[in-house]
Formats: structure tokens, C-alpha cells, sequence
């Protein structure tokens, strides 16, 4: 009998929010007969773009066509620009799909009315402590529920005949890292005068603002009131408690959960269900200071839980240190666990005979995509212990399918195996009791990464002196390749930001490599590569890096002293290849399309928007130029 399976997409499953709806959706899925197929992601890793591109890769794992649903939790997943090619996938998708917490056009949706979302809770401070000056902390503008969000707070303001003027807003990201920026932005130019309250539009953030007032010697809510959202676990471990409003997450879950299932009986439920909203007045208000009783036992477990992760994460990244051989690898891998909770885990590795083409290999290439056949290398299980083997198996079964028909009616997750974008393969795990991992699993699945990396590596270029070089550059061309360009160029863009220096990002696109390739051969096509990368070369200065990121692409990042200073670069760079081009003998020319962003700020924009951006404008010069030549 075929089991029915809802796939579900979210991030940061050891955190409180993410935990508490996984925990859900396996409750209310087991009791309605489906298996519930986790696929998880780390946030993003810094400008780290190696990293993203690998992170990225999970939306790849599922055969979507076998799902009878998908859950997606869109807000959790915070992977700067990749979003985008899971929403394709869920588009395409031949399955309900239904986003929680975050709306999305064209599936099911199960959110919070965030246009009236944080209406009582602004009131309760102009109504009930009288304040007038209110400031607001907004979340990621990109999400509809951070718009909706600011959006409710400029209108009650205004409902109550406040006005509301720029630095009374600081535009954040939901997450911890902004407290500092947005109290400074709160506290300055204000000609001494304080800020009544901070509505901040998470409670992370809420939490980050009430340690940077402290710092700076304000007290909450003696000096300045401050509220949040969501009421996540943290909110009664502050100290005051905070103020904040409580969303059902676990109501959220069930309805979509439900909202499949209903779908799957032939039923049609509302394409968009609201979820109600509970405000929890605390000490951060001022209001209720002994409503909410620490949990002082938990809180002093929690410590220690996370003291112990710390422990483990340290000794396995040492009993990992210069492991050479595939059994002991896995062995000292296993060793180190996901919880006490943990049923079973299954490590899976992608099938190394699947090769790479050759394309992939004369640029030096990795593999970033997962295998169609998967090795399942070891199982671990709380009864029968370590088991390792090779056993190889369809990855559009996930896990073997006999490894799955021991299992009832269960919940798995899977995390991608990657070293930065080289992937590697994936672990999949069940637990007790509803579990789900605790905070060792960021850390394994990273220590784990790198010691399989550096097997392989060890296993493939063993002996040979020039490993770096070869790791770094490609094969072609002789300078970087995307390895080398990411790392020399994140040293640069950091470098730009300590010194406050302007940055010129330059993505290049080869013109007509096809058409060389076609009329010449492609030892022709390889030449005119060749071209690019000696111009590049002939052009080059001390605060530069270049290289060839993928077939017909290259990218330049040039710290640079006056504005359009990029664009002078591309003009010389044309002019320089047109000097390659006559010094070669064969009837044919290497030309190239750019496009240009240049960074005032490197503290504020990233390198990965910044190159986004530059390869916006190199399209739009391809299409230009292409408009030009049929002219």
C-alpha cells in the first residue's frame, strides 16, 4: 500500500518557533496516517557565496511528484537570494503546496493578519501608558508580513494623531544582530530626548534592543518601554520578561496540516486561513511584573544543554582532525549524537562514479548537484548500534526503500551534506516522542563536512605539491576559478569595508562562445576564453581580484578611488582585448559583455547583493549589444 508523505521546507528546526511546528505537524500528521519528510537549512554564513550555493541544493533533494503536500515556512529560511528557486520548485509543484507565518501567491496560506497583527499592542501603550513617542523596529521588507507589519503601525500612530517621522522607524531583519545599530538610530539626533517606547516586530529583535539600551546604561521600562512579537521561549528569560504577542504556532501547523489533508480527500478548504493573536503584557511594559514566573530549572537545563554541544562540537572537530580513511571517518562521526531522542540515523553519500562532465572539470568544477544513485554508507539506531556499509539506492527514494518499511508511520529529517558548494550527500534521522534535533546538529553536520572533504581530498591529491594551486585556479585560463574568486574576494570586500573604501563589482559574460564553438571548434572557443582571461590578466592592479566563475563567465572586484572609476576599468578592458584579439592569428574575436556595481558602503551591502546587482547590469549591456549588432 502506498504511504501518503507531506514534504515539509524549514529553517532553523533547533530553534524554538521551528521546533515547536515541526513538533506539531508530526503529531497531527501521524494521527492522519502520513509520513512527514523534513528538509531543513542553516541560515545564511556570512558573505560566504560557496556556502549558500550548497545550502541551497536541499530543494533539490525531493521528488516532488511523491509528495502528497507541502509545508513551507518561508521566514525561517534565510538563505540571501536563493529563496527564489525554491518558490519555482513549489510553483511546478503537482501537489497542494501551504505557506505558514508568510504568505505566497498561488498556494494555500495559513498566517497572521499582520495588518491588524500589533494594533493592540501599539494601543496599549498610546491608551493605556499615554506615550506619544513611539518607535518602530520593522522586520525584513522583503517579506510581506515585515511590510504589513510597519504598515499597522504608521496607521494606528495616525489614528491617534501621532506623527511618525524617519527616525522613528529602523528597518531590521528579524534577527538578533541589528539591536546595536537600531538603539543608536533610536537615541541619536534627538536632542536628548528618549524614545517613550521601541515596538519592535519580532521578539528577537526586541531582545537584541533591550541589551543595547542597557549597555549604554537605559533602563527597560524605568527609561524606555519595549515590546515584541511572536512570544518565542527567550521573551520570559529576559530580564524584564518581554512584552510581546503570542501567536498559535501550533494552530498554524495543524490547519496546514489539515488543509492537505482535506485537499487530498477531495474537500476545499479556505486558500488563506488567519490565525489569532494573544497579547502578553510583561515587565518590558511596565505592566504585570509578576505574572510571569522565571523558569529557573529550565532555564539552568537549557545551559547546560547548550554547555554540552559546545563540549561535543569541540572534541569531534579534534577526533576529525586528519582522519584519512572513509571507515573511521564515519565511525568518529557517529560517535557524536543529535539528542538522547534520536531513533535512527542514516548518512548517505553521493555516488562518486557519477562523473563530472568535462566542461565541469576544465574549469574546475565541483560537484553541486546530488547524485541520482545515493550510497548509504552507515546506520546508526538506538537498538542495533553502528552498522556500516555500501548500499546503493535511487535518491529519489530518500532512504532505502527497506530501510523505510521497518519504520510506522514516522517523521524524518534531512539535512544536505556540503563543503561550501561541493555536495557531498545528506544525514536523515527520526526520533521519539516528537523530537526534533537539539543545536549539535549545525555543528555536526559542518565538522562533518569538512572531515569528509579533506578524505576526499587527501584520497584524490595525495603527494602532489602544488594542491592549492590546483584547488584555487582554473585549469583553463590559469587564474582563479569561482573557488579562488570567492575567497580572495571576501578578503577584498572586507578589506574595502575596515577602510571605508569604494568597491567596483564587475560581472563579464563572454559574447557568442556557441558560435565560435560552432564555426571553429571548440579548441577555437577555448582560445577566445583564453583571450578574456589575458586581457584580465594585462588590466590587473594590487587591490583586484579576477576570475573565471563558470563556463563563459568572469567577475572582477576592484577597490576603487572616485566614482565611475568601474566603468573606466570595463572601457580598458574592452580596449585591451581588442589588442588580444589582433594579436592572435585565427579569423575570430573574443568580446565580452559587463556590467557594473559599484559600493560606496561595504558595511552596508553585501558582496553577494553587490554582485547581483552587477550581474542585473551585465544582461541588460548583453541585450543592448545584441539590439546593436542586428542593427
Amino acid at each position: 500500500m502506498r504511504r501518503k508523505k507531506i514534504g515539509v521546507f524549514i529553517g532553523g528546526v533547533t530553534q524554538n518557533f521551528s521546533g515547536r511546528v515541526c513538533r506539531t505537524i508530526s503529531r497531527r500528521a501521524e494521527a492522519l496516517g502520513y509520513d512527514v519528510y523534513f528538509f531543513t537549512t542553516f541560515n545564511s554564513y556570512d558573505d560566504n557565496l560557496l556556502y549558500l550555493d550548497g545550502e541551497c541544493k536541499i530543494f533539490d533533494l525531493p521528488e516532488y511528484s511523491e509528495l502528497d503536500g507541502i509545508i513551507v515556512a518561508p521566514d525561517t529560511i534565510y538563505l540571501q537570494g536563493r529563496l527564489e528557486v525554491l518558490y519555482r520548485k513549489l510553483k511546478a509543484a503537482p501537489c497542494p503546496v501551504v505557506s505558514i507565518r508568510e504568505r505566497l501567491e498561488g498556494v494555500y496560506n495559513v498566517v497572521v493578519d499582520d495588518s491588524t497583527s500589533m494594533e493592540k499592542i501599539i494601543c496599549h501603550f498610546i491608551e493605556e501608558h499615554k506615550f506619544t513617542n513611539i518607535c518602530f523596529m520593522s522586520g525584513r521588507m522583503d517579506l510581506e508580513d515585515g511590510r504589513k507589519r510597519l504598515e499597522c503601525y504608521k496607521r494606528v500612530m495616525a489614528e491617534h494623531g501621532l506623527c511618525v517621522t524617519d527616525d522613528m522607524i529602523y528597518y531590521g531583519d528579524y534577527w538578533k544582530e541589528k539591536g546595536e545599530a537600531a538603539a543608536e538610530h533610536f537615541l541619536s539626533g534627538r536632542k536628548g530626548t528618549l524614545p517613550q517606547a521601541i515596538v519592535c516586530a519580532n521578539d528577537f529583535m526586541a531582545i537584541s534592543v533591550m541589551g543595547a539600551l542597557e549597555r549604554r546604561g537605559i533602563r527597560v521600562p524605568e527609561d524606555i518601554c519595549v515590546s515584541g512579537f511572536d512570544d518565542v521561549i527567550e521573551s520570559l528569560q529576559s530580564v524584564p520578561t518581554l512584552s510581546t504577542v503570542r501567536v498559535s504556532f501550533e494552530d498554524m501547523a495543524e490547519r496546514a496540516v489539515d488543509t492537505i489533508d482535506a485537499l487530498f480527500r477531495g474537500e476545499q478548504p479556505d486558500k488563506i486561513q488567519y490565525v489569532s493573536t494573544l497579547e502578553r503584557y510583561r515587565g518590558s511594559c511596565g505592566c504585570c511584573w509578576h505574572e510571569e514566573k522565571s523558569k529557573w530549572f529550565s532555564m539552568v537545563k537549557e545551559i547546560e544543554q547548550k554547555r554540552e554541544v559546545i563540549y561535543q562540537s569541540t572534541f569531534m572537530n579534534a577526533d576529525m582532525e586528519g582522519i584519512t580513511d572513509e571507515k573511521t571517518l564515519l565511525q568518529m562521526a557517529n560517535k557524536y549524537s543529535f539528542g538522547e531522542a534520536t531513533k535512527k540515523v542514516w548518512i548517505c553519500l553521493c555516488d562518486e562514479s557519477e562523473e563530472l562532465t568535462e566542461e565541469d572539470r576544465n574549469v574546475g568544477e565541483v560537484r553541486r548537484e546530488l547524485t541520482q544513485k545515493m550510497m548509504l554508507r552507515s546506520v546508526k539506531s538506538a537498538d542495533k548500534g553502528l552498522q556500516l556499509m555500501e548500499k546503493p539506492f535511487e535518491r529519489r527514494e530518500l532512504i532505502p526503500e527497506e530501510e523505510r518499511a521497518e519504520l510506522p508511520t514516522a517523521s524524518i529529517y534531512f539535512t544536505l551534506i556540503h563543503y561550501k558548494n561541493r555536495i557531498l550527500g545528506y544525514v536523515a534521522s527520526t526520533f521519539s516522542d516528537y523530537e526534533t534535533y537539539n543545536d549539535m546538529l549545525q555543528p555536526w553536520t559542518m565538522v562533518f563536512s569538512v572531515g569528509v572533504e579533506h578524505y576526499r581530498l587527501h584520497e584524490r591529491l595525495n603527494a602532489m605539491e602544488d594542491i592549492k594551486r590546483l584547488y584555487k585556479e582554473d585549469a583553463l585560463t590559469g587564474i582563479y576559478n569561482r573557488r579562488g574568486f570567492e575567497e580572495h574576494a571576501r578578503k577584498l570586500y572586507s578589506e574595502a569595508a575596515e577602510k571605508k573604501s569604494r568597491v567596483a563589482v564587475i560581472c563579464i559574460d563572454m559574447d557568442n562562445l556557441k558560435k565560435i564553438n560552432d564555426a571553429f571548434g571548440h579548441n577555437c572557443g577555448d582560445d577566445a576564453l583564453c583571450r578574456v582571461a589575458r586581457a584580465l590578466e594585462n588590466m590587473a592592479a594590487k587591490d583586484m581580484v579576477y576570475a573565471r566563475t563558470g563556463g563563459d563567465e568572469f567577475c572582477v572586484v576592484m577597490l576603487i578611488d572616485q566614482p565611475g572609476a568601474g566603468s573606466d576599468y570595463v572601457m580598458q578592458l574592452r580596449e585591451e582585448l581588442v589588442n588580444v584579439n589582433k594579436a592572435g592569428s585565427q579569423n575570430y574575436s573574443a568580446e565580452i559583455s559587463c556590467g557594473v556595481h559599484e559600493v560606496k558602503d561595504a558595511c552596508r551591502t553585501s558582496l553577494i547583493k553587490a554582485l547581483e546587482m552587477s550581474d542585473g547590469h551585465m544582461y541588460e549591456d548583453k541585450r543592448r549589444r545584441k539590439a546593436l549588432r542586428r542593427d
